[in-house]
């Protein structure tokens, strides 16, 4: 009886112990929503003036709120001067112009992309993805050089990836490629979130 007693102690336990943990981590994810949009800087005219010198085919959307996800200073891009795109990106106009930066070091004549701004939290977690917040990009090719097909290649292909892999830490935060997990397989995904540097070794 007392083991039988014991048991169902050590459940009830293991089950406020989950419960006050998925409070917290909802509580937490929360703040961090929250938090995450105040921290974001450096856009308004200042910014704008400086990306007409890499785009004279964008469009800029202001602030705006979709549900929980909002974007400050946000920007359609069309094209780049020298960059041609796959389809339009939508993204803060910061992040815009660290990709703009991006892609005239590297000498991209064109990119494939998989999205930009996209308001959805992360996967398996509650908090807001970057996309939502308009700086992220996930870029699948680059001069017809595909993630899927050619990273970690020794050819042509797989050099224009990597040359473009090395450069990206100097424009984002937070970097992730096939390597990191199954999600990226097939493409790079570049953000300006939260992190004091990029992971690269």
């Amino acid at each position: 009886m007392k083991k039988l007693l014991k048991w169902f102690l050590l459940i009830i336990l293991l089950t406020l112990t989950i419960i006050a943990s998925e409070v917290y981590f909802h509580f937490a994810s929360n703040i961090f929503n929250t938090f995450r949009y105040h921290t974001l800087v450096g856009g308004g005219v200042k910014c704008l003036d400086e990306l007409k010198l890499y785009s004279n085919n964008f469009k800029s959307l202001g602030n705006f709120n979709e549900g929980s996800c909002k974007v400050k200073n946000a920007v359609r891009i069309y094209s780049y001067k020298s960059t041609k795109l796959s389809n339009k990106l939508t993204l803060s106009c910061p992040t815009a112009l660290n990709v703009a930066k991006y892609l005239d070091e590297i000498d991209a004549k064109s990119i494939n992309h998989m999205g930009s701004y996209n308001c959805r939290k992360v996967s398996g977690l509650n908090i807001l993805s970057e996309h939502s917040y308009g700086t992220a990009i996930d870029i699948s090719g680059i001069d017809g050089a595909s993630l899927l097909k050619d990273w970690n290649k020794d050819s042509n292909k797989g050099q224009v990836l990597k040359k473009a892999y090395f450069t990206s830490c100097k424009y984002f935060s937070n970097i992730m490629t096939p390597d990191s997990n199954k999600a990226h397989k097939d493409h790079f995904h570049f953000d300006n979130g939260v992190g004091t540097k990029c992971y690269l070794k």
